[in-house]
């Protein structure tokens, strides 16, 4: 059963081919992918969550989504630096460390379609005023946004 309503897939399959530039893979890390999940490691989450990104991903063919487990592939977590699961990688051109925690659902599904517009796009709509403070920072910073369920 899908997730999305045929007029809520059209109107993304509209936006993606209108907005996305480039190619945008989707890396999905779960503690297993084969449905067998040890407890109190995210399963049931990551069962709808890979659904879910499967769903997205047939609304174009500029999404690739690729499927990890962190059971069986610790080595290509390490690799996105993948900590947690369910988690995706949302990577275009190059990889702008874009990583997705949990569930993409309610509000947070929009931010997901945001994200990989964007990341096809390389770039951002930051204003230039943003931009410039931005460009005042001298180190590295590591930058998490956390949203809980509504």
């Amino acid at each position: 059963m899908p997730f999305l309503q045929e007029k809520d897939a059209a109107y993304i399959r509209t936006r993606f081919e209108r907005e996305m530039q480039h190619d945008v893979s989707l890396e999905f890390f779960a503690p297993t992918t084969s449905g067998l999940a040890l407890p109190d490691v995210g399963g049931e989450y990551a069962e709808y969550t890979q659904k879910i990104l499967a769903e997205v991903a047939t609304l174009s063919p500029k999404i690739n989504l690729t499927l990890h487990s962190t059971l069986s592939e610790p080595e290509a977590a390490k690799a996105r630096g993948i900590a947690h699961t369910p988690a995706t990688a949302v990577i275009g051109a190059q990889d702008y460390g874009v990583r997705f925690y949990g569930m993409p659902a309610g509000y947070e599904f929009a931010t997901l379609i945001e994200v990989i517009i964007a990341v096809s796009r390389g770039s951002t709509t930051v204003t230039e005023q943003t931009r410039a403070a931005l460009s005042q920072v001298s180190r590295d910073v590591h930058v998490q946004v956390f949203v809980t369920p509504t």
